[in-house]
């Protein structure tokens, strides 16, 4: 999330940089942060694509009709940004390298968008990892919904399903209710069946279900 806040942070420079803006940078990621917080929160109920919502916002902030070019160059940056910038979190690509060793069908579901989750998983040379993505755009619903958990299940074959993830309401909720073996990466949890302290720990705890 460091990595994340980072580059959002970055993307609101370009954004003062390109628009001439009078505001500093902090502002107008407050400002996008704003306008798009409602339409996340309920983005397991109605999916906006996330570019968009950025979109939509630099618009209430930059004081003049953006044309084509700028609204296009707004929505390419989004993903650029975060390719140049978020990282993998400390341990994540050893515990990929277990976990794709061991798994039979190994799947990513997101609330991202399709384009910026490809250029993501490219940019950080782990998109060989999975046999299949499924983003909320693809659904047309976000987690904790089923509906993008069952739509990611029918690509595996496999009858034992674990999930992992670090959101109490949208990972690991979103994983049980749709019967889901689900280990929680960082803090405690009342619903996962395992808590993890990092990605790797997770994949060390399921190489030891996979020899009982």
């Amino acid at each position: 999330m460091e990595s994340e806040d980072y580059a959002m942070l970055k993307l609101a420079e370009k954004i003062k940089s390109r628009f001439s803006l009078d505001m500093d940078a902090e502002e107008i990621l407050r400002k996008i942060e704003e306008y798009r917080k409602p339409y996340m929160d309920k983005r397991h109920i109605s999916y906006m694509p996330i570019r968009f919502l950025v979109l939509e916002a630099v618009k209430r902030i930059v004081p003049k009709r953006l044309c084509a070019n700028d609204s296009y160059w707004i929505i390419d940056e989004y993903s650029n940004i975060h390719a140049k910038y978020v990282k993998l979190a400390s341990n994540a690509l050893e515990g990929l390298k277990i976990l794709r060793k061991i798994a039979r069908h190994m799947g990513l579901i997101t609330d991202a968008d399709r384009p910026f989750t490809d250029k993501l998983l490219f940019s950080l040379k782990i998109v060989d990892f999975f046999d299949s993505v499924t983003t909320a755009e693809d659904v047309g619903i976000g987690k904790p919904n089923p509906r993008i958990f069952q739509e990611a299940m029918k690509k595996g074959k496999s009858n034992i399903r674990i999930y992992i993830g670090d959101s109490e309401k949208r990972d690991i909720s979103g994983a049980k209710n749709v019967g889901m073996i689900a280990i929680k990466i960082g803090g405690d949890s009342r619903l996962a069946d395992y808590v993890a302290k990092d990605l790797m720990d997770a994949a060390r705890f399921i190489q030891t279900l996979e020899t009982e």
